[in-house]
């Protein structure tokens, strides 16, 4: 009886532009097609590992890059009630943000869920978002929502002293309906 060993690979079948996708991609970093993949689903994992969806995540990521190239940061909510902010300043800077992602094909329309979800100011009701925030700070960060919205083209009603973001198909991109 003669030992064979047994190789650890394993076959996985994917489409065509899948395989050059990735093919494409790893070459574009300088590695192989195993190691970017390898590296890949170890990030993957890793976020998984954080109670996270990995591919939700990775579409934050993106979002977060763009906001990043567009001049916001990421600061920690306690200074908001410190930062004596004009109201008007914060609503123009929102909507050149949002103009910009709409310019770059963004999608602005989860960014503004992102964004709204991660300040606490959004409220899904049926076709809409409302946009709440009580406090001094949610209230900077829901009028930076809301300036996103309008500057990406989103449509904000403002009725009786509440705004809301009618939500649209998800499967479509803002900027491109």
């Amino acid at each position: 009886m003669a030992l064979v060993k047994r190789s650890r690979r394993k076959t996985l079948t994917i489409d065509r532009t899948t395989a050059d996708t990735i093919k494409e991609l790893s070459t574009k970093h300088g590695t192989t097609i195993n190691s970017y993949l390898k590296n890949l689903i170890d990030a993957v994992k890793e976020l998984e590992d954080s109670g996270l969806y990995a591919p939700a995540a990775i579409r934050d990521i993106k979002n977060i890059a763009n906001l990043t190239r567009l001049g916001m940061v990421i600061v920690p909510s306690e200074l908001l009630s410190s930062i004596e902010s004009n109201r008007e300043a914060v609503a123009r800077s929102a909507t050149r943000i949002g103009r910009a992602l709409r310019e770059l094909k963004a999608d602005v329309y989860r960014v503004v869920e992102f964004l709204g979800t991660h300040y606490r100011v959004l409220i899904p009701i049926d076709d809409r978002f409302m946009i709440v925030g009580s406090s001094a700070g949610s209230t900077i960060l829901a009028d930076i929502v809301k300036g996103v919205a309008i500057g990406g083209g989103l449509e904000v009603v403002e009725e009786g002293g509440v705004t809301t973001i009618k939500i649209r198909d998800r499967n479509l991109k803002s900027g491109t309906e």
